[in-house]
């Protein structure tokens, strides 16, 4: 008997090509899918999330930060740190190395990778500068000090000053939100249950990123923040 092929009906051969080139076309796209996510991935990280799916800007500091063990003091007793100890020279210049090197630069390559434009050094062509965040901090926390002590000749700071720096710590300790655990245990000297905060945390190794800070700084009075120079920078000033 003689068979007929129907109109849209198609010889076997001419399917298995048909299907062939679908599955080449489908590795074509996946291929370039994969490549754009990957350039979006590099150029772009403050649009992408990380595989644990939380929100990632980028910080040039990011590769110097290590995690270790540290046991935190109370500051009560003979349990007290140089930096919770009455004003002297010796204390204030232990608060003063904590952040003596705010004042850093990065490369414009790493600049164009921030959330945020930052400001170019005039003297110092294709550099940005810019700071981490950890030593404004740490400089409002001693401003705060130093305002516990206005006998010390100590410089005086306006309440306007005061109350950004209280903000500054405020939200820096609400972003960090640490869910160390602060315990309660039976005291025998005071027969009850004391909170002890002496506990341990996981923190972000502070020496490592001080010293990441320390081989990036510039001397930023060498710059005139009053003169305005011209900048190609692709960032957003603000987001």
């Amino acid at each position: 008997m003689t068979h007929y092929m129907r109109l849209d009906e198609e010889p076997r051969s001419i399917r298995r090509e048909h299907s062939s080139r679908k599955l080449h076309l489908f590795c074509i796209l996946s291929g370039l899918m994969n490549m754009g996510f990957l350039w979006l991935l590099t150029t772009h990280p403050r649009n992408c999330l990380t595989s644990g799916h939380e929100p990632y800007i980028y910080s040039p500091a990011e590769h110097a930060v290590e995690h270790k063990i540290v046991k935190f003091t109370r500051g009560f007793a003979d349990d007290i740190p140089i930096y919770e100890r009455p004003p002297s020279p010796a204390v204030d210049e232990a608060w003063h190395e904590l952040y003596s090197v705010a004042e850093t630069k990065i490369p414009k390559s790493e600049a164009m990778r921030m959330p945020n434009r930052t400001w170019p050094i005039g003297r110092d062509p294709g550099n940005y500068m810019f700071a981490l965040d950890v030593f404004h901090q740490l400089h409002c926390l001693d401003t705060l000090r130093k305002e516990l002590h206005p006998g010390h000749n100590y410089t005086h700071v306006s309440a306007p000053h005061l109350r950004h720096c209280i903000g500054a710590i405020r939200q820096a300790l609400m972003c960090s939100a640490d869910i160390s655990t602060v315990v309660f245990q039976w005291s025998e000297k005071h027969q009850r249950a004391l909170q002890r905060d002496d506990i341990v945390h996981v923190c972000r190794d502070f020496n490592r990123i001080r010293g990441w800070a320390s081989e990036h700084t510039f001397v930023p009075q060498d710059t005139d923040f009053t003169v305005f120079v011209e900048d190609d920078l692709t960032v957003p000033a603000f987001s």
